[in-house]
């Protein structure tokens, strides 16, 4: 029964760290990925739904724009404990997509809607890993449903508010014995809100600000082994929270800085309940960290239809290291990103790609170990992830 309720508190690892600390993807624009991210001063196309709504107040008439921001992963756990082993995750190329409309309702007011998939992603490790009966498949969909709407005070000042739907499906298995696979499929939803500002300084700076809030969610699933068991938790999205400033350096040069936080203090603990009776049947402590992103990002106007992007960023990891686990095989990372826009009349098409490289992380000792053979998390992991990005544009 052990290594079936590890299975689901593995829920709160939802699937993949390839993005932003722990299971968050930052990217949601081809736009914004080729500027790192740094893009909640800039936000000038539709993303600004979800980067900064408040600044959609600056866009005319109606735009939409469709698209994913791509990861392909690679991770490598090296164990040295007695022999050395090598294990890698399977190779899969995950394309979460994003969707964003805009509409300036008159001088004062405008409304936005977004779809994007804010978390998830998947890994998948060999049967015979030597972390097999801490996971093997990992996978996770979560689609969020946003609706802003955005007031401009002033020249100066424009503000927003707005609500997010976010829908949770998620496999997750693991070795329970060397040839039985425990496996989990579960769903859930989780409602919360979110609040915007930007400030326009003068032609050369702009001031921006971006608030998500938490969002809980009730998590049921079968627990299949042998035997199905329904069973239930309780999961809760962290709140984030981003602030940047951008520059007008010329009529060819902008140049963008951002902090980025997410508060996983909201990742302390999994209570696993029985569906039937709510009995308790587990109680896995987590303590994840709250981190910090550090973002910079710049825009060349080559011509009117044509601009280059690049960026950099420094992401903390939020998990410690007695709490490290191969579902979330965490450590900070550093990114770099180029991009390039293209836009003709009403339209408009964004590509960019971006290269995530994770800081090896040196494994001692975790307390997951307790879910199959001590120490098999032990030794060295080394992670990379390619961000390919496209985004269309139609602006009506």
């Amino acid at each position: 029964m052990n290594i079936i309720v590890l299975i689901l508190v593995a829920l709160m690892g939802l699937a993949s760290s390839v993005n932003a600390a722990g299971f968050r993807l930052a990217e949601q624009d081809a736009k914004a990925n080729g500027m790192a991210n740094s893009f909640v001063a800039v936000a000038d196309n539709a993303s600004a739904v979800w980067y900064n709504p408040a600044a959609i107040t600056n866009l005319e008439g109606t735009n939409v724009s469709l698209g994913t921001v791509m990861v392909a992963p690679t991770m490598e756990h090296k164990n040295e404990v007695g022999a050395t082993t090598t294990d890698e995750i399977k190779s899969k190329l995950h394309i979460p997509p994003h969707f964003y409309a805009t509409r300036k309702i008159n001088d004062k007011w405008s409304l936005g809607l977004g779809v994007n998939a804010p978390f998830g992603l998947s890994t998948e490790w060999e049967k015979t890993a030597n972390t097999r009966y801490v996971a093997t498949k990992s996978e996770i969909t979560a689609l969020n449903y946003n609706l802003n709407g955005a007031y401009k005070l002033n020249d100066k000042f424009s503000f927003a508010a707005g609500l997010n739907y976010a829908m949770i499906d998620a496999t997750l298995n693991s070795m329970a014995s060397p040839t039985l696979e425990a496996k989990l499929e579960g769903d859930g939803h989780g409602v919360g809100y979110n609040a915007a500002v930007m400030y326009k300084h003068n032609d050369k700076w702009n001031f921006g600000a971006t608030y998500h809030s938490q969002m809980k969610s009730d998590i049921e699933g079968d627990m299949t082994t042998t035997a199905v068991t329904p069973v239930k938790t309780e999961l809760t999205l962290p709140d984030t929270l981003q602030f940047g400033a951008a520059y007008k350096h010329s009529d060819k040069w902008l140049f963008s800085a951002e902090a980025d936080y997410t508060n996983w203090t909201t990742y302390r603990q999994i209570v696993i309940k029985k569906q039937s009776d709510s009995s308790t049947v587990s109680t896995s402590i987590k303590n994840w960290q709250s981190v910090w992103a550090f973002r910079l990002g710049t825009e060349y106007k080559y011509s009117e239809t044509l601009k280059f992007r690049g960026g950099t960023f420094y992401d903390m990891n939020p998990v410690k290291e007695e709490r490290f686990e191969t579902r979330v095989p965490d450590t900070d990372r550093v990114a770099f990103a180029i991009g390039a826009g293209w836009n003709k009349n009403n339209f408009t098409v964004d590509v960019s790609y971006m290269y995530l490289m994770f800081l090896e992380r040196n494994i001692d000792d975790s307390l997951a170990d307790t879910a199959g053979v001590v120490n098999s998390l032990n030794g060295k992991y080394n992670s990379v992830a390619h961000l390919p990005a496209i985004t269309v544009g139609y602006k009506f």
